[in-house]
């Protein structure tokens, strides 16, 4: 596993603080991890709606449904 630093503001280094607290993430690396695997599952989600979309308009969709 790669490490990374990634300078973040206040405000939301405390809503990663707060996400540890309440028990989500057991620290703030876990709690960036999640983080950015539900914005990738969100990605993977909009380009299906996308492709839903660009079939009932009748387009064909090509694009790569297994990208990551």
């Amino acid at each position: 596993m790669t490490t990374i630093s990634v300078p973040m503001p206040r405000d939301l280094l405390k809503f990663v603080d707060s996400i540890i607290a309440s028990g989500e993430a057991e620290n703030r690396a876990q709690a960036v991890r999640k983080a950015v695997r539900k914005m990738r599952e969100q990605t993977e989600i909009d380009e299906i709606f996308e492709a839903s979309l660009q079939i009932k308009q009748g387009y064909s969709y090509t694009g790569i449904l297994e990208k990551y």
